[in-house]
């Protein structure tokens, strides 16, 4: 089946984007743009599936609350670092009470981080202002189904980020660096050399981050030690000095307190590789069935969503998990998510949430016999800390579900992702067919 999915159905998908990009642009979670990019993916599905088949699921969420864990942990790491150096030093403080302050928010920062966004709990986001968000759902049978027994998902999100000030930061160095005769024959291998080395550079900025948060941790037990056993020399070398100042602390407050900008109205980031291309393509499949019925099997339901508010910590796919998760159930649902298409090589993930948890391995096993019998280029792996992906909070459930990701880090990353460069210039026809074919044949063989 999948010889007789063509580049022409592919190139649909980028025609998607291209008019997304073009007509509304940037959408960030919450937003009236993001709004408008929905009502495009809705008008695009019912042109295929008509409109009684397609139908809006309106959200609510806090927007900025998830990508605040990063400020919010380098404003706790910035102050246990003020306390820690305040310690026996601050005339009319008792020295107990800086140490366990310095000790509460070198513990709170990686907690906030960890549990805000690494595990997507709504932490505080009880705290942040509210907006709506739209979840967009296509829904596909075969002509004449009656008795549904199983129920398949195709989707991606609709939504784009805020711009990631490293990325972007690194970026424009790689450009400044890259000005050199377009005709020039070796410029392709020194970009790709260019890119990696950058993206080493965020490498070690990353582990600054993490490397601060233990280092605090450890310098307040220390210093707090030292002041419960009266023991001057232990609170001295509790106490920071000039050389972890420098490296990690240093770092490591600046990386999480200006990790994004770009927020104002829409944003900056047209998102068309992240993640247009993924919603754009589960319009595609759906246009593609939709023309060759026969290809849809029995008694299965198909169900092509576009969610919102993924950048915001996965809110529109934890929304609708917990809306329908008795009849996702029930229908026995098999979730392919499609992610940030711009690359020949595709990956699918065998665990989610930034690792936290495994994909069922059905759905890893349909997915790579899938790509097998389309003779797609794949390879299988664990997801890179940070990637976290609309499949998450379906595995969390308990559902069968992955995601397709066709993305090379840390070079794709340090070009364009979540950044302005993200335009529909950046995608190319055989990463989208690849991912087309690859969800037309695990369709048709019912995920399985």
């Amino acid at each position: 089946m999948s010889e007789i999915v063509t580049h022409s159905d592919a190139h649909c998908a980028y025609e998607i984007v291209k008019k997304i990009c073009t007509e509304v642009g940037p959408g960030l979670p919450g937003t009236s743009r993001e709004r408008e990019r929905a009502a495009i993916i809705k008008g695009e599905l019912e042109s295929h599936l008509g409109a009684r088949n397609v139908a809006v699921e309106a959200f609510t969420l806090a927007p900025w609350a998830w990508i605040s864990a990063y400020p919010l942990s380098g404003l706790s790491m910035l102050l246990a670092v003020v306390l820690n150096l305040s310690t026996a030093r601050l005339a009319g403080a008792a020295p107990w009470l800086t140490a366990m302050a310095a000790l509460g928010f070198a513990l709170l920062a990686p907690a906030v981080f960890v549990l805000q966004f690494i595990r997507n709990l709504e932490l505080v986001d009880p705290f942040f202002p509210k907006k709506q968000s739209l979840n967009v759902i296509g829904t596909l049978h075969k002509p004449g189904a009656e008795n549904v027994k199983r129920l398949l998902i195709v989707s991606g999100h609709h939504d784009s980020a805020p711009a990631n000030t490293w990325f972007s930061l690194l970026g424009n160095v790689k450009r400044f660096l890259m000005r050199t005769r377009p005709d020039d024959p070796g410029l392709a291998g020194r970009e790709e050399t260019l890119l990696r080395t950058l993206g080493y550079i965020f490498y070690l900025l990353s582990v600054s981050w993490f490397l601060g948060l233990a280092v605090m941790v450890a310098m307040s037990l220390i210093q707090l030690a030292g002041v419960i056993a009266g023991n001057p020399g232990l609170v001295r070398f509790g106490t920071l000095g000039w050389l972890l100042l420098a490296f990690p602390l240093l770092p490591a407050i600046i990386v999480p307190l200006f990790f994004t900008h770009g927020w104002k109205g829409g944003g900056i980031v047209p998102g068309a590789a992240d993640n247009l291309s993924g919603s754009a393509l589960a319009v595609a499949a759906c246009r593609f069935l939709a023309k060759n019925p026969s290809q849809i099997p029995d008694d299965t339901e198909i169900r092509f969503i576009s969610f919102g508010s993924e950048e915001a910590g996965l809110r529109g796919s934890r929304r609708y998990v917990q809306r329908h998760l008795d009849e996702l159930k029930r229908l026995d649902a098999r979730v392919l998510n499609i992610e940030t298409v711009a690359d020949r090589d595709i990956t699918i993930l065998t665990a989610e949430g930034n690792g936290s948890v495994k994909s069922a391995p059905e759905i890893v096993t349909s997915l790579v016999a899938a790509a097998e019998r389309a003779g797609i280029p794949y390879k299988t792996q664990a997801p890179w800390l940070g990637a976290v992906n609309d499949s998450a909070p379906f595995s969390q459930a308990g559902l069968k579900a992955t995601t397709a990701i066709a993305f090379r880090m840390p070079q794709q990353a340090i070009d364009f992702y979540h950044q302005k460069w993200d335009r529909p210039e950046i995608l190319s026809s055989e990463p989208l067919h690849s991912v087309l074919k690859l969800a037309c044949e695990w369709i048709r063989c019912g995920g399985e």
